[in-house]
C-alpha cells in the first residue's frame, strides 16, 4: 500500500500515530526504527510526544536494524550513533537493557548476529519496523542480489552504497561490510513502514512501485508481506 503525505513533518506525524496506538495496545511492543536520514523526523516527533506525557516507552523494547562493521558510537554518522543521540537517550523511562544494538567493532561478528536473533526471537518477532530505502533499493544493509531466507548476516556493501556513504560521515573511511537483519525477518515484522522523502528517492520509489519483486532491488520484496505500507512525501512519490 501506497501513501502519499504533503512533507515529511507529515509523513512522520503518521508513522509516530502508528508507533503511539500500538503501545496503547502493547506496552512491551519490540520496536525498529532505522538509521540514517529519513527517520529524524520521525524520531523528532516521537520524542516530543514521549516528553508530552502522550506516549510511553517505559515498557518498550528496542532492536536495531544495521550497522556499519567496524564502526562504534564514538564514530559520528554511525546508525549507533545517530539512534542514540536523536532518539534512545532523548526519551524519558526507557530501560537500557531493553536495547539490543548491533557492535559494528564486534571481534566476532557471527556471535554478534546470533544474540540480535535471540533477543528478537525471545519477544516473538518484530512488532513495527520504520525503514528507509537506499538508492539502489537496499533495505538496511540488504544489498541487491541479497538472499531472501536469512536472518541477521554480515554483507558486502554495493558500490552505490559505498558512493553514497560519505553523506554520514565527517572523515574518509575505508568500509567494506554492513551487518544487518535479514529480510527474513523484516518480513516477518507485524507493521512494516518503508519511508522515502525528497525528489533524490523519487527514481527508486518509481522502481520499487513498479516493479515486481525481485532481489536485485531488495525493497520490492517487502511488497510480499500483506503487513507493508510505503509512505513517501509528494517529492519521493512524483513518479507513482
Amino acid at each position: 500500500m501506497l501513501k502519499k503525505f504533503q512533507n515529511d513533518e507529515t509523513l512522520a506525524e503518521a508513522v509516530s500515530d502508528q508507533i503511539e496506538s500500538l503501545l496503547q495496545k502493547k506496552p512491551d511492543a519490540l520496536i525498529c526504527i532505522a538509521g540514517g536520514e529519513t527517520p529524524l523526523k520521525t524520531m523528532a516527533e516521537l520524542v516530543r510526544r514521549n516528553k508530552k506525557g502522550k506516549i510511553d516507552f517505559s515498557k518498550a523494547y528496542f532492536v536495531g536494524l544495521d550497522e556499519w562493521v567496524g564502526l562504534g558510537r564514538e564514530t559520528k554518522g554511525s546508525c549507533r550513533q545517530t539512534l542514540y543521540d536523536y532518539f534512545y537517550d532523548q526519551l524519558d523511562n526507557v530501560q537500557p537493557d531493553h536495547i539490543c544494538f548491533f557492535d559494528g567493532k564486534a571481534s566476532d561478528l557471527d556471535t554478534e548476529c546470533k544474540r540480535i536473533d535471540t533477543f528478537i526471537e525471545e519477544r516473538g518477532g518484530i512488532d513495527f519496523i520504520l525503514l528507509g530505502v537506499g538508492m539502489n533499493g537496499h533495505i538496511g544493509f540488504n544489498e541487491p542480489g541479497v538472499p531472501v531466507d536469512v536472518n541477521a548476516h554480515v554483507v558486502d556493501l554495493d558500490d552505490v552504497t559505498k558512493k553514497v556513504m560519505s553523506k554520514y560521515f565527517d572523515q574518509d573511511l575505508p568500509l567494506t561490510n554492513g551487518i544487518s537483519l535479514g529480510m527474513k525477518q523484516i518480513e516477518q515484522a507485524k507493521e512494516i513502514v518503508v519511508a522515502a522523502t525528497g525528489a533524490k528517492k523519487a527514481e527508486i520509489i518509481e522502481r520499487t512501485i513498479q516493479s515486481e519483486p525481485t532481489t536485485e532491488i531488495p525493497a520490492t520484496l517487502l511488497k510480499n508481506a500483506p503487513n507493508t505500507q510505503f509512505f513517501v512525501d509528494q517529492e519521493a512519490g512524483a513518479r507513482v
